[in-house]
């Protein structure tokens, strides 16, 4: 399941709306535990901190395995608290670690607060209800369905609500160390799926930053829209909890499991930051986000968003800009946003998912329509291959195999080699007017530097460079797109007209797609 999986059905019933009712809860607010400077984790930072101006430090985690992996030590560490804010929670063998894990902090005496969006834990309900039975964990879903037993009748009686979902990415330890960025809580994140394996980028951050994702969660939690499972799950006895415990720990001791502890084992990155070893990025940085109320507003109400200040840096001149968006739809304004920086001498690479690595046939038909534009601007324009490749100097074996196919999944952008946005917002429609997001701009020519210059270096062995051929006939011209090896010298090309490596199915649903009237809500 993906943020775009409500399909056709969704397509065709969009214009129905009505009112549904959801459950009357009454508020129950709670925050998060500033008392933490004495914890481990806040006494390792505060003494790196000590040694630089900047008020935060930041480290990107780009593989799969090691984002993951870091994850699992920061709650092995945390003493005080886990707040996890999540828009998809699947139920597979990653999400079924995650979870233990949760467990076993909340069993040392941490508060653990998860929040869900309630489109995507694939009907965990169940499991949820089982977990809140233990005094140190609450559960919330954002935005829940009125009609628990068919969901996706609410399509049908509210969909101006329910088609509007919590985007959110966030995982906060001790109030001390928070990461965001474009993961989910699933296998195909973490590089742990036999099928797809999501490129994706997170970004671990110390200092003012984490209080301040602990703000932006604390908004959410509080809000009238997060409902506890105990509202919305099915009643479970006594007994609940103790199976729970019982399935997960099962679940830990599968071979595909256990090459994920085998390489918890082998990471010393938290000990490496408590102990001012980790090789952090200190800078200024600024955290923006969605307000809750943005699901509540009129789609064309934009107060409270985060898109504003996006495209205040979008709007500007650059001398050069990266951007990396899975789900790409630019929009006329977009592209002459990008013309206008070309035409003053600005550098301009795009890098999004071909139609062979897109998961959305649809989001790519969206974004099909501005290719010609944007080539013809003088835009760099590139889309990944459908290859399991990690990016970066740093490619460790993976050691869980089956994986066969790569797909976009990061956000990114950097600008002028001094700015650098992570975060969980797609340059699209749905990111900037229905969905809520957060992410991070972040003031440092160290890392923008090297995230730059390693993203340069690798894309033409993971994507391939679009342009045009223009060629003559006795009818006229025609312009043809070309996908080019860039790994090759020279360039070899790939295709001519005809999206490569991409079935004829997939090639249908894209055109199809094309057709219809849908990109407001891509």
């Amino acid at each position: 399941m993906t943020r775009y999986s409500f399909g056709l059905f969704l397509l065709i019933t969009g214009m129905i709306s009505g009112c549904a009712n959801l459950p009357k809860v009454p508020p129950t607010p709670s925050y998060a535990l500033t008392d933490t400077q004495n914890t481990s984790l806040g006494r390792g930072i505060a003494q790196e901190a000590q040694q630089h101006s900047a008020p935060s430090g930041f480290y990107l985690l780009g593989n799969g395995l090691d984002a993951f992996a870091t994850r699992l030590l920061m709650m092995e560490t945390a003493e005080v608290s886990l707040d996890v804010q999540y828009y998809l929670f699947h139920d597979d063998t990653t999400a079924k670690i995650f979870t233990r894990y949760l467990l076993r902090a909340a069993d040392r005496g941490v508060r653990v607060r998860m929040l869900l969006d309630d489109f995507g834990h694939e009907g965990q309900e169940a499991l949820f209800s089982a977990l809140v039975q233990h005094p140190n964990i609450s559960i919330r879903l954002f935005n829940p369905f009125a009609n628990r037993a068919m969901p996706y009748l609410d399509f049908l009686t509210d969909f101006s609500r329910v088609n509007r979902r919590m985007h959110n990415k966030s995982f906060i330890v001790d109030n001390q160390a928070a990461i965001i960025g474009g993961r989910n809580i699933g296998d195909t994140y973490f590089a742990a799926d036999t099928y797809t394996n999501f490129s994706d980028l997170d970004v671990l951050g110390v200092g003012k930053f984490a209080p301040e994702v602990s703000d932006a969660f604390d908004l959410y939690w509080n809000h009238k829209l997060s409902v506890p499972v105990r509202y919305l799950g099915p009643e479970r006895d006594a007994t609940a909890l103790p199976e729970a415990r019982k399935q997960l720990a099962t679940a830990n001791k599968t071979e595909r499991s256990q090459a994920y502890l085998t390489r918890l084992k082998s990471l010393d990155l938290l000990d490496d930051l408590m102990n001012g070893q980790l090789p952090l990025y200190w800078a200024e940085s600024v955290l923006i986000y969605d307000q809750p109320d943005k699901i509540l507003n009129a789609t064309d109400d934009n107060s409270g968003h985060m898109a504003p200040a996006l495209k205040a840096l979008l709007n500007d001149v650059h001398d050069r800009a990266m951007i990396i968006s899975p789900y790409f739809i630019p929009g006329d304004t977009g592209v002459t946003s990008f013309a206008n920086w070309v035409s003053s001498g600005a550098d301009v690479t795009i890098l999004t998912n071909s139609l062979s690595a897109n998961d959305v046939p649809a989001v790519h038909a969206g974004y099909a329509a501005y290719r010609k534009p944007l080539i013809k601007a003088g835009v760099k324009l590139w889309e990944l291959q459908p290859t399991a490749k990690p990016f970066g100097k740093d490619k460790k074996t993976n050691t869980l195999k089956g994986l066969s196919k790569a797909s976009l999944h990061a956000k990114t952008m950097i600008f002028d080699r001094d700015t650098v946005f992570v975060g969980s917002m797609n340059l699209d429609p749905r990111s900037v007017n229905l969905n809520t997001e957060i992410g991070a701009l972040i003031y440092s020519e160290e890392m923008a530097d090297f995230t730059s210059r390693v993203f340069l270096q690798e894309l033409p062995y993971h994507a391939w460079r679009l342009d045009i051929d223009t060629s003559s006939h006795w009818w006229g011209e025609s312009e043809d797109l070309v996908w080019l090896d860039e790994s090759t010298s020279p360039a070899t090309i790939v295709s001519k007209d005809s999206e490569p490596e991409a079935s004829r199915w997939r090639r249908f649903q894209a055109w199809l797609f094309g057709y219809l009237p849908v990109e407001s809500l891509l």
